[in-house]
């Protein structure tokens, strides 16, 4: 997903996790482990070979990931899929930073087994929660992500006539409602001389009790005239803009929510028509999520097209139009990225300028083979 951009400096924080000094050569991986670049700050910031981060410009350093599994609302980390044993929800794949640590002196921490060099204990391994790796709902709801890219927000709508909005920081840990202001947006229309939007219909965003979350009370009876669109307008910081974000409800939310399956590994055709094929497809499935609104959907076939669409250049020299396909690929590559990023955001508006530049790339490349749409 687009998490890459617009980062909170957490500086402090990545430099104490750091600890240690990293050695260049690291030792083989163990089973369910890869080894990775990222940046000693923006640990969000990944690679599969040496580079700078694309924020802050250090250096990417190695470091060890794993995948585990875990309750949305319960500290468990296990090895394999399954049930929640405090709760019983299905828990789901969260990516963990690997490590070693002395049992007697917790500030060194190295990337490879072997002795404390204070004491020459042998390093024990150990984990830490990685930023951006968990946007899994919590509350059965839709997750997104807010533009500063640090502040995130799940989406309910537990009962007829309640919306709700449960705040979290980019570790996806809860936070208190209590430190924002917002409102709910059910209609709006467009000014085309002023270029604004004029809402006609809202309702405020108040924080519950105990602050767990913001809660709106709307008009009861939406579903049986159809799905419940909702525009959240969020207040994240004092004094700053609100942000929007688009939820899509087609029924109530439920409060354990079933995991997501794995996406399944990417094939590439060997035949350029095929690959071309494969793309609208994708594009299909983009604008059937963007239809029922699971912007946060998006991204898997978006970015599905958008390696697709990489690995189809091999090929513009074979075309009819070697020129209008190369314009298409690259089009639709950039288009993709931003499907990726405003998926994450929950933003339809943008989402829609997207797909239609996502669209039309996809329609050139269907049209130098030939295709059928």
């Amino acid at each position: 997903m687009g998490y890459h951009t617009r980062v909170m400096s957490l500086t402090w924080l990545a430099l104490a996790w750091m600890g240690a000094a990293v050695v260049s050569e690291a030792a083989p991986v163990q089973a369910g482990e890869e080894l990775i670049w990222t940046c000693p700050v923006h640990r969000e910031e990944t690679a599969t070979a040496e580079g700078l981060c694309a924020q802050c410009g250090r250096p990417l350093v190695r470091a060890r990931v794993t995948v585990v599994w875990s309750c949305p609302l319960h500290a468990i980390a296990v090895a394999e899929p399954g049930k929640c044993r405090v709760c019983g929800r299905d828990l789901y794949p969260v990516s963990q930073e690997v490590f070693f640590v002395c049992p007697m002196h917790s500030e060194v921490k190295e990337l490879e087994p072997g002795s404390c060099r204070l004491c020459r204990m042998a390093l024990v391994s150990s984990t830490s929660a990685r930023p951006h790796q968990d946007h899994n709902p919590k509350h059965g709801g839709i997750f997104f992500m807010a533009p500063d890219a640090w502040h995130h927000l799940e989406g309910t709508y537990p009962d007829d006539g309640a919306f709700r909005v449960h705040l979290y920081d980019n570790f996806s840990q809860p936070l208190s409602a209590k430190a924002f202001k917002g409102r709910v947006v059910l209609k709006e229309t467009f000014d085309p001389v002023s270029r604004e939007t004029r809402e006609l219909l809202a309702y405020p965003l108040l924080p519950s009790r105990d602050g767990s979350y913001l809660e709106a009370r709307l008009p009861s009876g939406s579903f049986p005239i159809g799905p419940l669109e909702i525009a959240a307008k969020i207040q994240f910081e004092k004094d700053g803009p609100f942000d929007r974000f688009d939820f899509v409800f087609a029924t109530l939310s439920a409060a354990s929510a079933t995991a997501p399956q794995a996406a399944a590994e990417l094939v590439v055709p060997e035949e350029p028509k095929a690959v071309a094929a494969a793309i609208v497809e994708r594009a299909r499935r983009v604008n059937e999520l963007l239809a029922r609104g699971a912007f946060n959907e998006i991204y898997v076939p978006a970015l599905e097209a958008k390696d697709l669409a990489l690995a189809l250049e091999a090929h513009v020299s074979s075309a009819p139009d070697p020129a209008s396909l190369a314009w298409a690929l690259k089009e639709l590559v950039r288009a993709a990225w931003l499907l990726d990023d405003y998926g994450d955001l929950g933003n339809k508006e943008k989402l829609l300028l997207a797909y239609d530049r996502f669209e039309e790339a996809s329609k050139g490349i269907s049209s130098s083979y030939g295709i059928t749409r």
